[in-house]
Order: structure tokens, then C-alpha cells, then sequence
């Protein structure tokens, strides 16, 4: 009798012994068996793997998630994001907390808001305002006052995540009482020296009538913004009695503390106990910008430092520079010298301008500008005609007592008449226009400017023409100023002073000016 080895009962799946394999087939029997054993216990083995893969996976997935991302495809969004719940709601009654918050249709973000948010009428400390995901939450840190309209303008400061549209003008309107103010004021806020709109100046309500100081002291009752157009308005406005005063500054403190700022006001007092429209203001700055000269910090140069001690141990030396556009002279101006040190003397007999081929002196005159460091030599100069300048050793001396060793010779041609280009305009007044002017007398001057600068000017005449020859061609911008003191120049008006006055007030037209050489430009203009 053949006797079987003893082996270990094998349990199935449901914990019973398996019978022993019969001889013969049994080892057979056995390895499909074991293969079969060796299969499952590496399926759970991958089972594990898989498992554990995909639960690191869904921990990434899951991190990714928890950031805001743009979505991948589809059209472009355009579309600003929409509030959808403020709590307290808008135009509340009875209005006693703290805390605000708005509920958008998506995610949204702050931009700049500390500057752009305006709260009227005005608050001591700021509110704070921060966003999380779909909210924005201001907190107001001042004490409101009782019975009074508060406007919160966000202006454009919201906006969503993904591809930054704002909410524009988005306004927030509570009351501490139990109705809401609705009166309403607007206009425009032009600059006055040039014609053109002026954007982001506070325009600004004060209650105290009788002192000008106000503006350098306080804070104003309420304020706004002008917008791109250079229009503003106060909305949500009590009745009564305001001081009217605009300002576009640089340090954003509400306070006219520098006479370069512009600044503009209307003639007299505000009142409103109605809606209040075409309030348009001038402004100017009470000091001419242009003469201020801003020190610089010496710490700041210490190359250019450097330069002056090495320059200290050298003898200046004076250098003269001629501005010749290509070699050839301006009809209509001066012919320039240029110096590197102010002029503190000059020797015209030193000096001979002399004309045309045959080299026949001419009779000039010279004048120096603010600086003493350009010397204008005017003469008549003739079309098309070669001119020599010849200056001796010595004709000029500096403030370092230093003149030009060598002698000099500039050759030069005058432009041709042909070079130019000509303008005829028409001005037409409009009714209103005239009614004005037979009050008020006042003269018009045009103004041609380009690069920013008056090229041409002259008053129009009684029929209301104005012609102007030799004009350099180019892009020009028309200005029409009405000048009430006949100088032929604008003048800025005064804050501080008995009587007030306004600034002259100067009009832009739209349309550019192309002058072309040997061409004749003929703008008809409607005032």
C-alpha cells in the first residue's frame, strides 16, 4: 500500500480542508494548484498598489483643486462679475453695523481699492476691505453719524479672477436714519490753460462757507472723483449750502497745501435743494510750475560729484554751440548760440553777420535768455539767401571770467518761403457766444501748438479771420483763448485773493491740423 507524505490541510475560501489528490493525476492536480494560489496572491498585491496609487492621486487632485484657476477652452469672459447679495442690503434704513458683505456670481479680487474706494461724506480711518473667493467684506472702523447718507463707491476696484473685468461705478448706499438724501450734483472739470478735461480730480463739498482756509485744513463733507471724460457727480447729497472746491494732487490728502497743484472752484457758493447739473470748473495752478526748479540730492550724483572735484583742479574752459537745423536757418526765428556757462559779458564789435555771396554785413541784434547761456541773434533773414557768421577771440566772456580763444565761422543758408506751409482760418460764434462777448469784452487768439508747445499765436480779427504764413510744416493742434485783458495771453486765475478770479479760459478743437510746405490749410472753427 502506497502511503501519501503528510502534508498541511489547505484551506479554501470558505475555510474547509481540500481533499489529498488522488495518484497519478494528483501532481498534475497539485501545480495547477499552486499556480493558481501564486496568481491570487499576486493580484492582491496589484489590488494594494492600485490602491494606494489612486489615493495619491486624488491627494494631488485634491490640493490642485483647493487653488483658484483659470478654466482651460472656450470663449474668452467679458462679462463683469455680478453681486448678487449684500447683507445689509442696499439702501438699508436704520443702518447700525459694522460690517458689510457682497456676494458675486464668481470669484472675485481687489485692485488698488484703498485709492479708489470713496466713502462720502468722508471718514476719519478707512474702512477695511479685503475678498476671499466669492465675497467682499468691508469693515467700517469710525463711529457714523446719526441721521446721515453714506455712499460706499467702489468705482472699478472689483473685479473677477480669471480674466479681471470690473464692476464698474459699483455704489453701496446706507442710511443712519430713516430715510435716504437723493439730491444730486454734476459737471465737468476742464483744464483751463489747455482746453482739455481733467480726469481724477477730488471734487469736494465743504459745510464751513466763510473760511477759504478750509481747503489747507480739513477734510471735506463729501467728495468724488472727475472720470476719464472729466465729468463728476455727487449723488445722495442733504440739502443745503456748500462750498464747492476741485483738486488734482499728487499726495492724495484731500488739502491744498502746494500752490503748483491745480486746483478750481465756481464763483460763488453752492446751494442745492434740487438736482444740480453743467457745473463745469477751471483749473490752474496758482503758481507757474514751470519756474520751480526742484533741488537735487547731491548723495544721490556721486559720479557727477566726482566730475566737479576733478573739474575743480582743471581751468573751465567755454564752448560754444551753434543750432542749425541740417545747416539751414528758420525764417521766423532767431539764429541760437548755445554756451556752457552763463555770459557775463558781450562784445558785439566782435562779432559780423554778413549776407548773400558778396558777404555784405548786416545790422543784427542779440539778447540772451533767463539763463545768460543762449545768445538769440534776430535778424530778417531772406529766402533762400547763404549767410556767414564770423566771432572773434574774446567777443563773449563767462562768470568764470573765461572767453573763446579761437576765433569762429558758422556757414549757414535760410529756408526758402516754399518751405513752408500757410493757414487761413475762420471763426464763427455761436449766438450765445456773442451775447456773452457783448457783456464781457474779450478777444480770441489762436493758438497753433504742437509738441505740447504754442508755435504760432494772434488774435482774430473783427471779422473773424486769421491768417498766418510761414508755418512749419507738421501735425498742429488748434486753441482758441478767450482773453479778457487784451495781453494776448493766457493768464491763471487767483484763490487767495480780494476778489477771486478765474482763470482764462482756453478752447481745443479736435481736429488735427496737417500743414504741409507750400500749402494752404483753410479751418473753419464754431465757438
Amino acid at each position: 500500500m502506497t502511503c501519501w507524505p503528510k502534508k498541511r490541510p489547505d484551506r479554501g475560501r470558505t475555510g474547509g480542508l481540500r481533499p489529498m489528490a488522488p495518484a497519478g493525476k494528483g501532481m498534475f492536480s497539485v501545480h495547477l494548484r499552486v499556480t493558481f494560489l501564486n496568481q491570487r496572491n499576486m493580484n492582491r498585491i496589484f489590488g494594494h498598489l492600485a490602491f494606494w496609487l489612486v489615493l495619491l492621486i486624488s491627494s494631488v487632485c485634491m490640493t490642485h483643486c483647493a487653488n483658484i484657476v483659470p478654466p482651460m477652452g472656450g470663449p474668452k469672459d467679458t462679462l463683469p462679475p455680478v453681486v448678487l447679495r449684500a447683507t445689509p442690503a442696499d439702501s438699508t434704513l436704520g443702518f447700525n453695523t459694522h460690517k458689510v458683505t457682497f456676494l458675486f456670481d464668481e470669484y472675485v479680487q481687489l485692485d488698488n481699492v484703498n485709492e479708489k474706494l470713496v466713502v462720502s461724506p468722508t471718514l476719519k480711518r478707512p474702512p477695511q476691505v479685503t475678498a476671499k473667493l466669492h465675497s467682499v467684506t468691508m469693515v467700517i472702523k469710525d463711529t457714523l453719524q446719526p441721521n446721515t447718507t453714506y455712499t460706499f463707491n467702489f468705482a472699478d476696484a472689483i473685479k473677477d479672477v480669471n480674466e479681471r473685468n470690473s464692476v464698474q461705478e459699483f455704489v453701496y448706499v446706507v442710511s443712519t436714519g430713516n430715510y435716504l438724501d437723493s439730491l444730486q450734483l454734476s459737471g465737468h472739470i476742464i483744464n483751463a490753460e489747455i482746453g482739455r478735461v481733467d480726469s481724477n480730480a477730488a471734487v469736494m463739498l465743504y459745510r464751513k462757507l466763510d473760511d477759504d482756509s478750509v481747503v489747507t485744513k480739513e477734510k471735506p463733507v463729501y467728495y468724488t472723483k472727475s472720470r476719464g471724460d472729466g465729468s463728476f457727480r455727487f449723488k445722495n447729497l442733504a440739502p443745503g449750502t456748500y462750498k464747492l472746491f476741485a483738486l488734482k494732487e499728487e499726495n492724495k490728502d484731500l488739502q491744498y497745501d502746494d500752490p503748483s497743484e491745480l486746483i478750481a472752484f465756481p464763483d460763488s457758493l453752492i446751494t442745492i435743494n434740487r438736482n444740480l447739473a453743467d457745473v463745469n470748473l477751471l483749473t490752474f495752478a496758482e503758481t507757474d510750475t514751470s519756474l520751480i526748479k526742484k533741488p537735487v540730492d547731491s548723495t544721490l550724483l556721486p559720479e557727477e560729484n566726482n566730475k566737479k572735484e576733478k573739474d575743480k583742479k582743471k581751468k573751465p574752459r567755454l564752448i560754444m554751440g551753434v543750432n542749425l537745423d541740417g545747416g539751414k536757418q528758420e525764417l521766423t526765428d532767431s539764429m541760437h548760440l548755445t554756451f556752457n556757462f552763463p555770459i557775463r559779458s558781450i562784445d558785439t564789435t566782435r562779432m559780423e553777420l554778413d549776407e548773400d555771396t558778396t558777404l555784405d554785413p548786416v545790422n543784427f541784434t542779440t539778447t540772451f535768455d533767463s539763463t545768460h547761456t543762449r545768445l538769440n541773434i534776430g535778424y530778417k533773414w531772406r529766402s533762400g539767401l547763404p549767410y556767414r557768421l564770423v566771432v572773434l577771440p574774446g567777443f563773449v566772456v563767462d562768470t568764470n571770467n573765461n572767453s573763446l580763444k579761437k576765433a569762429d565761422t558758422v556757414n549757414f543758408v535760410a529756408k526758402r518761403t516754399q518751405d513752408y506751409g500757410e493757414v487761413f482760418l475762420h471763426l464763427v460764434l455761436s449766438d450765445s457766444m456773442r451775447a456773452a462777448a457783448a457783456n464781457e469784452p474779450v478777444d480770441y487768439v489762436v493758438q497753433l501748438v504742437r509738441d505740447k508747445g504754442i508755435r504760432y499765436s494772434g488774435k482774430i480779427s473783427s471779422n473773424g479771420t486769421w491768417i498766418q504764413h510761414l508755418v512749419q510744416p507738421g501735425d498742429y493742434e488748434i486753441r482758441i483763448l478767450l482773453d479778457r485783458n487784451g495781453n494776448g495771453k493766457w493768464d491763471r486765475g487767483v484763490y487767495y485773493g480780494t476778489p477771486k478770479k478765474q482763470p482764462e479760459r482756453v478752447v481745443t478743437f479736435p481736429e488735427i491740423q496737417h500743414i504741409k510746405a507750400n500749402w494752404l490749410v483753410k479751418p473753419e472753427l464754431r465757438l
